[in-house]
């Protein structure tokens, strides 16, 4: 299963909360641009899951856009503050399905990829809009493999 593990786009500094922190323009421009460049190079996307923060929420909508529209799915498991082990056990519990777009947040962007790729110690740099792309067999520390990752501009 090919899965896209997405950091949301540049937010902006100050909101009434953290969760209602939305993209800035550059931030939708930067997410929109980076995913017509991967649709183009052949990215296929059949389901899109994101944290339910307001950026990442709208880091999904402009992902969507780029593939000219589909459904999104709000998880709680990929809010910034979560385990890694909890969205796993989530994960393995729900239908497989091939080319998962996942957008979150820092830490938890690093801290997922390092455990699934089987290196906890590792700290990958997402940088706002940046995606990794990952080959999974299971949805379990060290059932994954890095493929490449790619940050907008």
């Amino acid at each position: 299963m090919r899965v896209y593990l997405c950091r949301h786009g540049e937010a902006v500094a100050q909101a009434p909360t953290d969760a209602e922190r939305p993209l800035t323009e550059r931030g939708r421009l930067e997410v929109m641009s980076l995913w017509q460049d991967l649709r183009e190079e052949g990215v296929r996307m059949e389901r899109l899951i994101a944290s339910p923060y307001r950026r990442a929420q709208q880091t999904a909508l402009c992902i969507a856009r780029a593939f000219g529209g589909m459904d999104q799915e709000a998880c709680g498991y990929l809010v910034p503050e979560a385990h890694p082990s909890h969205f796993l056990e989530w994960l393995i519990r729900q239908p497989e399905q091939d080319n998962t777009v996942l957008v979150s947040h820092m830490p938890l962007v690093s801290l997922l990829t390092a455990a699934w790729i089987g290196e906890p110690t590792a700290r990958p740099a997402f940088r706002v809009g940046s995606v990794a792309a990952l080959d999974v067999e299971v949805a379990a520390p060290g059932g994954a493999r890095l493929l490449w990752m790619r940050a907008p501009g």
